[in-house]
């Protein structure tokens, strides 16, 4: 067992490893790692150690910020198939059931912790604030920020967890089911008893039906005579049923049936292929299902998450954020408006990973359908991850709309920042 894991490990490092040999060590997540979790990443790479999920789908973002989400999305096939074979023969060790337990109740200690932390970053970034002390402001509100990202970190690892120990334990199951009895191969035994008496000595069917009287045909120009009888009961106020128009909502209640069924449906086939080990087939799967009705996506992370399967719902996610900006926008749409705001959040920080100009597409389509909010949202981790002039050219292809949405999410991030769009947006004649 040891060895399996060892052998799976050094697979899914050598993957990762060439993913982290293509990025700039000093900007993006990876320098954000290296500067926040030196020690940890340096076990990851390694091979020493395998790393959370959330922090290989941040790797990825880089690489597609640098290479194209088209590089991205091969390396994550290939690095998932890999993750999964690696979680498997981890979870295979004796004592696996006790170490993923403990790692749980570490993460709900450090939940606790992180939103602790939080409250009173809120607190001192307020004082400093009402006390003019703009620098200050700005270092409190870079930590409250980070001290967030780690709650979604922790919340993230914690249902991936919770899927690796659930998926063991019915594993385990399934190997204390005692094997079923193997069919009997005697011969069928004759129907017997009053249920069947009669059968033996029933006579063989006529060659053909018999014939029944037909009705007499209506002379012509005569009109049919109407259906009657118990096998037509009903038939024809279901004809007019029928033929009533369908209402608004009773139209978008058939649509969202459909859509239920269909998350469902998705489920099933993506548990049965995990189930069978078929990792490729599955990602295939998430692939499709994120470039599906933007409507169904919501339902489906929730199915996801009602299966045990939190880890495909992140996938999920993650694929979306690669889908072309007037589909990413549905998305976003849909999950804002299905209740789903922390997944739409994720979403919109992993769409500004893309070039500039599309998240101002993003942005723009998203205020087009009343979404200014989550517009604001994804330009505001555009304005954090980017310099000024990068994050200025968001504004490119429609400056009347996102100008003024960039400048929002600039005052958001800091003063400083809001000063540097605004001045790159003046020397581009935006504004």
């Amino acid at each position: 067992m040891a060895q399996e894991l060892t052998a799976r490990l050094a697979e899914f490092t050598a993957a990762l490893r060439r993913v982290t040999d293509t990025l700039d060590p000093e900007s993006g997540w990876f320098a954000a790692f290296a500067r926040r979790s030196g020690p940890e990443l340096t076990e990851w790479l390694a091979g020493r150690a395998l790393p959370p999920w959330d922090a290989v789908a941040d790797l990825l973002q880089d690489l597609a910020s640098r290479h194209g989400a088209e590089a991205a999305e091969s390396a994550a096939r290939q690095l998932r198939a890999g993750y999964e074979a690696a979680a498997r023969a981890q979870d295979a060790l004796p004592g696996a059931q006790e170490s993923l337990t403990g790692r749980l109740a570490n993460l709900d200690r450090s939940e606790r912790r992180l939103r602790a932390e939080q409250r009173k970053l809120v607190v001192a970034e307020d004082d400093a604030r009402r006390a003019g002390q703009v620098r200050e402001t700005e270092r409190l509100a870079a930590l409250r920020m980070w001290a967030q990202d780690d709650e979604e970190r922790v919340v993230a690892r914690r249902a991936e967890l919770r899927a690796r120990l659930a998926a063991l334990m019915d594993r385990r199951a399934a190997e204390a089911r005692p094997p079923e009895p193997a069919p009997s191969r005697k011969p069928a035994r004759k129907a017997r008893g009053a249920r069947f008496a009669g059968i033996d000595d029933a006579p063989p069917p006529p060659a053909r039906p018999p014939q029944v009287p037909r009705q007499a045909a209506a002379p012509p120009g005569a009109a049919a005579p109407p259906l009657s009888g118990s096998r037509f009961a009903g038939a024809l106020r279901e004809t007019r049923q029928e033929a009533r128009p369908e209402s608004p909502r009773e139209r978008q209640g058939r649509l969202l049936a459909e859509e239920q069924r269909a998350a469902l449906d998705a489920v099933e086939r993506l548990r049965k292929l995990r189930a069978d080990g078929q990792s490729g087939a599955a990602h295939v799967l998430l692939t499709e299902a994120a470039g599906g009705p933007a409507a169904r996506l919501p339902m489906l992370l929730a199915e996801l998450e009602r299966a045990g399967m939190s880890s495909d719902a992140a996938t999920l996610l993650w694929e979306a954020a690669s889908l072309p900006p007037g589909p990413l926008a549905a998305v976003a749409e849909a999950l804002a408006g299905s209740g789903r705001h922390r997944d739409c959040e994720q979403l919109l920080r992993q769409g500004a990973a893309r070039p500039a100009p599309e998240a101002g597409t993003i942005a723009a389509e998203l205020f087009r359908t009343g979404r200014a909010d989550e517009a604001v949202t994804l330009l505001t981790a555009l304005v954090r991850a980017r310099t000024a002039e990068e994050a200025a050219r968001a504004a490119t292809q429609d400056p009347r709309v996102v100008a003024p949405l960039l400048l929002d999410a600039a005052r958001q991030v800091s003063p400083s920042h809001h000063y540097a769009i605004t001045s790159e947006l003046r020397r581009a004649g935006v504004t």
